[in-house]
């Protein structure tokens, strides 16, 4: 009898049922923290299940979950898991869904890995605590560096309270000019105020000529682009001669092409410079040959 009731008891405490017919599913997380073999396995926080075995795999650690056999998941569920307690006790829990492909529970020929997440908790957090009051030392460490080379340092309050004084002196010295040069301050801020309303004035005036001037500017500015075509349309023209001379093309290409032209000109040239030297020396000889009959 009291083996019964032990039996019992610890059915009711694990909330077991003899009669629910459970499946297994097994899920891949990153970490799983404080997670033990027992832990409760939650659907949408109603107790479903619980967590059968724990082992690695890889980098990752593979969990076995036994569920009620009606609860269906599927890839669009989040398996978590999750902190449930004040002192880091650890439960999965899962967030169902009614869209997606249906995950096939698992069993000793196939498995199934379904992806799963781990939420941070106490345990974790108290963890980062230790790494964050080492933080904490290093900077209140460096504030009692600076502090002390700065506030507690006598000659750094010497030339603070030297500052002080002179800001002071600087601040009195610019209230007396500003008292003393109010008036002329106020005159020309006034003449200022007079100028921009005669400004103002002269613009509403000059306004369309204003506009009739930027209007000639831009029509200034359509010539110039035009003149700068023609310019260029001049430019592409002259090159094209430059190339067709290089060519040897044309009258002027086949001048400068021919070198033959070049000896007899140069030779001609020969041939009037000496005839020039002649006259200059002898004057112009002629020598006419007259034929009549047989006498010459």
């Amino acid at each position: 009898m009291a083996l019964f009731i032990l039996v019992a008891g610890v059915l009711w405490l694990k909330e077991v049922s003899i009669t629910r017919k459970l499946v297994s599913y097994t899920a891949l997380f990153p970490n799983v923290g404080t997670l033990q073999i027992g832990d409760p396995v939650m659907a949408n926080g109603v107790p479903t299940g619980s967590v059968a075995n724990i082992r690695l795999r890889g980098n990752a650690v593979a969990v076995d979950i036994k569920v009620d056999r009606s609860l269906h998941l599927n890839d669009s569920c989040r398996i978590i898991v999750q902190n449930i307690g004040l002192m880091g006790e650890r439960g999965i829990g899962i967030q169902m869904s009614s869209y997606g492909k249906a995950w096939k529970p698992s069993s000793k020929s196939d498995t199934t890995f379904i992806p799963g997440y781990f939420d941070t908790g106490i345990a974790e957090a108290m963890g980062m605590l230790g790494d964050v009051l080492t933080e904490v030392k290093t900077l209140v460490k460096n504030v009692n560096t600076v502090v002390a080379s700065t506030v507690g340092d006598s000659s750094f309050n010497v030339v603070f309270h030297k500052l002080v004084v002179r800001l002071d002196s600087i601040s009195e010295v610019a209230g007396k000019l500003l008292q003393k040069n109010e008036p002329l301050i106020n005159s020309s801020m006034r003449d200022i105020a007079a100028v921009t309303t005669d400004l103002r004035s002269l613009l509403n005036r000059n306004g369309p000529y204003i506009d009739s001037i930027v209007q000639n500017g831009a029509s200034l500015t359509s010539y110039g682009i035009a003149v700068v075509n023609r310019i260029d349309t001049l430019a592409i023209t002259v090159q094209n001669v430059v190339d067709q001379v290089d060519s040897g093309k044309g009258s002027i290409g086949l001048l400068m092409k021919d070198e033959q032209f070049y000896h007899d000109l140069k030779s001609t040239i020969g041939d009037l410079d000496t005839l020039i030297n002649e006259i200059k020396h002898d004057a112009l000889k002629l020598r006419v040959k007259l034929g009549f009959g047989k006498k010459k």
